[in-house]
């Protein structure tokens, strides 16, 4: 249960980004934004199982 909510708000988040660089908010590449936080995004996966398992 807890994955599928850490799934979805992911998917909001890229979302949003999508939205907001169509309607000229931002100017940013989603390409670049994941090439930059890769390490975030595995960091934040870990910690996610690491919570999972501990309960």
């Amino acid at each position: 249960m807890k994955k599928s909510i850490g799934i979805s708000i992911l998917l909001i988040v890229i979302g949003v980004v999508f939205l907001l660089d169509n309607l000229n908010y931002v100017h940013i590449s989603v390409a670049e934004l994941i090439r930059t936080y890769w390490p975030v995004i595995l960091i934040w996966m870990g910690i996610e199982k690491l919570v999972r398992d501990l309960r």
